[in-house]
């Protein structure tokens, strides 16, 4: 566990229920649909309590909740929390009796933050041993029930860059200002653009490619606008970093990702746009097409991200022949020592198939020795 997350952080006292005048007041000012601002509020008011309970610094928010809120101006606005434990990168090297325990503490843990709140507390069907999906429940002014979902993964166990804490952006009398710990928008991008992609196996989370086989059109609409300002000159983001994060996740995660390119992008319609993504866009931020946006990451992806050079090919065929060497990909320094002795890369380098070599019969396997 972190040394920080060892701190018991300030108490929050119970925030006063949210009332109709205040969340079509929020929403009005946000040119969202009332029940989109009411998921929202209640979003912050749950992400608040986490952020000072003891899951706090273990924990760091990804996904579209990090992007848009914490980075992005809120160009659109998430209605869930994804959350990833980062707070060991050992965690799991001595069995799955430690993580069992951990979600056990978690579980505990949320469901006093709910009963705190006066939500209801539950837990999605079909727990994952790496994986779990929750729902606090919400009485709506709007729909008939409403709720917030969090994903929490334990898979990983650490942050490639470490995390930073933001200033979440939405505060009223009533939900004083507090900071939210995340990653760094590198790695959060890394992160979205390989849900974007079309995955037929994961090597992370084998046998469970449901739990990621709905891509979702807010994986293409973030992915979108951020290679609209890198192919418009107007972004700040270290695209060699991301490319390189990029190709660290993308081999740790996907079976047979190295043989993805610009043409990977998941299957995604224009009724997508309606069903899934208006109800959450302000109503003065234009929406292109699905096609538009698709071309769009497809020059993204050829121009800036699949152009691998020579130190990132050698990662690849290192990493299929059994040898995970991150000083490639990042330099011989601290990132890469610390990458090496985590547990998860540990795990995984043995699952990815050997790459198949001249004078090899189909079921011979690699002698593990590194590609020249």
């Amino acid at each position: 566990m972190s040394k920080a997350s060892k701190a018991k952080p300030s108490s929050v006292a119970k925030p006063a229920p949210l009332g109709r005048i205040s969340v079509e007041s929020w929403a009005r000012k946000h040119q969202v649909e009332f029940p989109t601002g009411e998921k929202v509020l209640w979003l912050t008011r749950v992400l608040r309590t986490i952020t000072a309970s003891d899951l706090g610094q273990d924990f760091a928010l990804i996904g579209g909740s990090a992007i848009v809120f914490l980075y992005r101006e809120m160009y659109r606005f998430s209605t869930d929390l994804d959350l990833d434990f980062v707070g060991n990168r050992n965690f799991g090297r001595k069995g799955m009796r430690a993580v069992a325990t951990r979600k056990d503490k978690d579980y505990a843990i949320l469901d006093g933050i709910a009963q705190r709140l006066g939500l209801k507390f539950k837990r999605r069907p079909k727990p994952q041993d790496r994986f779990v999906q929750y729902e606090m429940i919400f009485p709506s002014a709007y729909t008939r029930t409403g709720s917030i979902e969090l994903d929490i993964s334990y898979r990983y166990g650490h942050s490639v860059m470490g995390t930073v804490s933001r200033p979440w952006p939405i505060a009223d009398a009533s939900l004083p200002d507090f900071s939210v710990n995340t990653l760094k928008e590198e790695e959060l991008y890394a992160s979205k653009a390989i849900a974007m992609v079309d995955v037929k196996e994961r090597l992370d989370f084998p046998n469970e490619i449901g739990l990621f086989a709905k891509r979702k059109i807010r994986h293409l609409f973030d992915v979108y606008l951020l290679s609209r300002q890198v192919l418009d000159g107007e972004s700040k983001l270290n695209l060699s970093l991301f490319r390189d994060l990029f190709i660290l996740f993308g081999m740790t995660r996907i079976k047979n990702f190295e043989y993805f390119r610009g043409n990977a992008i998941g299957s995604y319609k224009d009724t997508d746009i309606k069903t899934e993504l208006l109800s959450v866009v302000p109503r003065d931020f234009p929406v292109p097409t699905v096609d538009e946006m698709k071309w769009t990451v497809r020059k993204f992806l050829d121009q800036h991200v699949f152009t691998y050079s020579e130190r990132e090919y050698r990662f690849m065929e290192d990493f299929r022949s059994g040898h995970f060497r991150p000083e490639y990909l990042f330099g011989a320094g601290d990132m890469a020592s610390r990458l090496r002795d985590t547990q998860y890369y540990r795990e995984i380098v043995g699952k990815a198939a050997p790459l198949q070599k001249r004078g090899d019969s189909p079921g011979k396997r690699s002698s593990g020795k590194a590609l020249p």
